[in-house]
């Protein structure tokens, strides 16, 4: 059994941002009450939604993560119940580095079997992150993403893996045809050259 060690740090920001959350959620209630709605009360509103999708989109990755044989547990911000994941339905994972305000760091994301990226462990919050990466007992599967794939997975988290190999093994196939065309009319010129050149 593999249990997760958040650091001091994600502890320090997980308390520190809770106060920010539970202030928007208590002036959003309170501008919501009001009988008219301003341009001005509408922006703070506004801001104060943003605020609270960063809050929780940083505090749903504190993870609280037990792995045990096949099965991942995990319990957040969103799932207080825990929620379990059962890594022998799982066709791999993926590992990458990304980057953030505190630099650079390793994440693993669980792939399903359609091929989509659907569970993230990020490395910037577990003292063990190689343990728990090592205890996911799934193949690694090689995957370099570009810019816009790269800013998808930081958002949204969810990418179809199958059908970028795919894309990329068209992209290979369409590059690869031209320069075959090339090479064999290179070669019926090179014979032809030396037939002429013989005859005369």
């Amino acid at each position: 059994m593999i249990k997760s060690k958040i650091t001091g740090n994600a502890y320090f920001w997980s308390i520190f941002t809770i106060i920010p959350l539970f202030g928007s959620i208590v002036f959003t209630h309170r501008i919501l009450k009001r009988p008219s709605l301003n341009i001005s009360n509408i922006l703070i509103l506004l801001i104060f939604v943003f605020l609270f999708y960063i809050v929780i989109n940083f505090l749903k990755h504190i993870k609280h993560i037990i792995i045990q044989d096949t099965s991942l547990i995990y319990y957040s911000i969103l799932r207080p119940f825990g929620k379990t994941i059962d890594l022998s339905t799982c066709a791999g994972k993926i590992i990458l580095q990304e980057t953030g305000i505190q630099g650079s760091y390793n994440v693993v994301y669980l792939i399903d079997q359609k091929g989509i990226t659907f569970f993230k462990i990020m490395g910037l919050h577990y003292k063990n992150f190689k343990d728990l990466n090592n205890g996911i007992g799934l193949k690694t599967i090689r995957f370099n993403p570009s810019v816009s794939q790269y800013f998808r997975l930081l958002f949204f988290e969810r990418l179809n893996i199958k059908e970028h190999s795919d894309s990329l093994k068209k992209i290979s196939i369409n590059t690869f045809k031209p320069i075959k065309h090339i090479v064999i009319f290179g070669i019926i010129l090179l014979i032809l050259r030396l037939l002429t050149r013989n005859i005369s």
